[in-house]
């Protein structure tokens, strides 16, 4: 037998003894105590039933049925809300809360049936509890002869019924043993002849206010004595207890549950390098763990104008802000935060007419998303500016509480670290990517990007043109202008030669020295040929200020190859066959582009 089991066996017992009276009395604590315990130690609230399901939640009686979740018991979770996005955790908050409830309640039918099976003549035992009103009570809990006598919509006040007595500080308890009727009760939905009834206020135990009542009746005339109220103040004050513990277990489990999805999603930000994964980790967290109408994640650009975009957004208009740009002089709320790095809630009366600006004025208005919540990331938590901000917006009056707030605080503290985590190694691979002078990329990237286009290009049967192109007579610009200026002049070549193809399709590399090595993407070999010559004639017309009488100009030679799909050389045959031709269009006099032909071999000598 479990210790539980044990436990209510033991409870019951000595409640049986106690209403023998006399001596036997003092025996309520200890069977009150027991109770306590044998609640506290049944197994339901970390762990799902032996079914795998929750239990069924209707309303109806105690005996046999589950009561549906009361609304105390959620207080300071609100897990349904209407909005557009229901997160996965409001479900996970929701079952705890059922499960913790449903234990509560058979505790406390338990205890009600214990009640109405030692002290004779009960019709019915019930427990009053608050629900949205604190001036009103409400049937809790109840067992009674009756299938249907009483109405468990039923609700007493402080101005209604015999009942509304224990509303009143100074009254302890309410004994009454002959009654007219039973329409002074209010709980009853038919003519029930009750004559006698026994209650007392259930306070609550952490406040000391009062916060129901736990009620007998009998149709039976003076059925109950001062010993039967004393008893029930004894139960009433388990049944608070009980109630108590319910509820912070329930809280404490949800707390931890929570927090260990939090943990979740900081390992994943630490085992990530990308920023784009940043932004992902950021999104599923928030759509997992935050009821919104509307989600809008922005994100200052990296470069030094301060400006910046909408990376996410999903709800209600989202098609507006996808993709938007704004800089910092823009007057929206969710440019303020990150501007302040600070927090920002706003929450707006039903009808209000003066719109706030998200971004700025051009936006579509959306008068029905009346709360607005904003969190910003930072890369260090002191900083003046952040770099991201989650934007949270609701139509409904202050759906997150102070725990969901803090919550998303703490993740945005981590987030904010794993992206500038990111960023700085971004940064570093860039930096190992390209040439420090011109901003190309280098010659081993060059490789890489044209292993993986060239791949892509046996798929989809396509050629990519090759050029190789060197300044002609470099070193003598060195000699006689100096280094500085030849540098001057490959930064020059190397921006003409970026603006002369397709920025977001071919690639261009510094390859080495005074050489440039361009791809050109899906292209025969006169559109190979027409490119190289468009950044040939543009070289050639540039012109360089050297502070002398005559400004310095210089010249390419371009060498190029068609790599089409049939090709079976690998990447660094097919860049010497374009230096070859490279070696050609120097040797017939430089400033020329000449294309890869193929010689025969010579017949062998005889």
């Amino acid at each position: 037998m479990a210790v539980a089991e044990v436990l209510f066996v033991v409870a019951g017992l000595f409640i049986g003894l106690a209403f023998q009276g006399g001596m036997l009395l003092f025996l309520i604590p200890f069977a009150v105590v027991a109770f306590v315990l044998a609640c506290l130690n049944r197994p339901r609230l970390a762990g799902p039933s032996s079914t795998g399901s929750l239990p069924m939640i209707i309303k109806g009686r105690a005996t046999g049925a589950i009561p549906e979740v009361a609304p105390d018991l959620r207080s300071e979770f609100r897990n349904s809300n209407g909005m557009a996005n229901e997160p996965e955790a409001a479900l996970k908050v929701s079952q705890v809360w059922a499960r913790a409830n449903a234990d509560i309640n058979r505790a406390m039918t338990d205890m009600l049936l214990a009640l109405k099976s030692v002290v004779p003549h009960v019709n019915s035992a019930l427990v009053f509890t608050q629900f949205d009103n604190p001036r009103e009570w409400g049937v809790r809990n109840f067992v009674n002869d009756k299938e249907i006598s009483v109405n468990p919509s039923a609700r007493i006040s402080e101005t209604s019924g015999l009942l509304s007595q224990l509303f009143r500080s100074g009254v302890t308890r309410l004994l009454e043993g002959d009654l007219p009727g039973a329409k002074s009760l209010q709980y009853y939905v038919d003519s029930t002849p009750i004559k006698s009834v026994v209650a007392v206020p259930l306070v609550d135990h952490g406040s000391g206010i009062r916060v129901g009542a736990v009620v007998l009746d009998s149709t039976y005339p003076n059925a109950f004595n001062d010993m039967t109220a004393r008893a029930l103040s004894f139960v009433a004050s388990a049944i608070s207890m009980l109630d108590y513990k319910g509820f912070y277990s329930a809280q404490k489990h949800i707390a931890l549950q929570q927090y260990s999805g939090l943990y979740n999603y900081l390992r994943k930000f630490f085992k990530t390098m990308s920023v784009k994964d940043i932004y992902k980790e950021i999104i599923n967290y928030v759509k997992a763990n935050m009821a919104y109408d509307r989600l809008t994640i922005l994100a200052l650009d990296k470069d030094e104008e301060m400006n910046g975009r909408v990376v996410f957004c999903d709800g209600v208009d989202s098609e507006q802000f996808l993709n938007k740009r704004f800089t910092l002089s823009d007057k929206g709320i969710f440019v303020l935060s990150i501007m302040r790095n600070r927090p920002i809630e706003r929450s707006f009366a039903p009808g209000f007419k003066d719109y706030v600006p998200r971004l700025n004025d051009s936006e579509k208005r959306n008068l029905n998303l009346r709360q607005i919540f904003v969190m910003p990331i930072a890369a260090k938590h002191d900083a003046e500016m952040a770099e991201i901000a989650i934007c949270l917006e609701s139509s409904s009056p202050m759906p997150y509480n102070d725990h969901e707030k803090e919550l998303l605080k703490a993740f945005a503290s981590v987030a904010g670290f794993a992206y500038d985590r990111a960023c700085k190694f971004e940064q570093g691979c860039e930096q190992a990517m390209r040439d420090g002078h011109t901003g190309l990329i280098n010659k081993k990237t060059m490789f890489e990007k044209l292993r993986a286009e060239k791949s892509r290009a046996d798929r989809n049967q396509y050629s990519i043109g090759v050029l190789m192109m060197d300044i002609d007579h470099f070193k003598s610009v060195n000699d006689t202008y100096g280094h500085p200026i030849g540098d001057v002049v490959i930064k020059g070549i190397a921006d003409t030669i970026s603006k002369e193809i397709r920025g977001d399709i071919d690639i261009v590399a510094r390859f080495g020295g005074e050489e440039f090595v361009v791809a050109l993407i899906d292209t025969d070999a006169e559109g190979m040929v027409e490119t190289a010559e468009r950044i040939r004639k543009s070289v050639q017309k540039l012109v360089f200020d050297v502070h002398q009488a005559e400004p310095l100009r210089v010249t390419v030679s371009i060498g190029a190859f068609l790599l089409s799909p049939g090709f079976n050389g690998d990447l660094q045959k097919a860049v010497n066959n374009a230096d070859q031709a490279l070696y050609r269009a120097k040797e017939g006099g430089r400033n020329q582009v000449v294309q890869f032909q193929a010689t025969e071999p010579e017949p062998a000598a005889v």
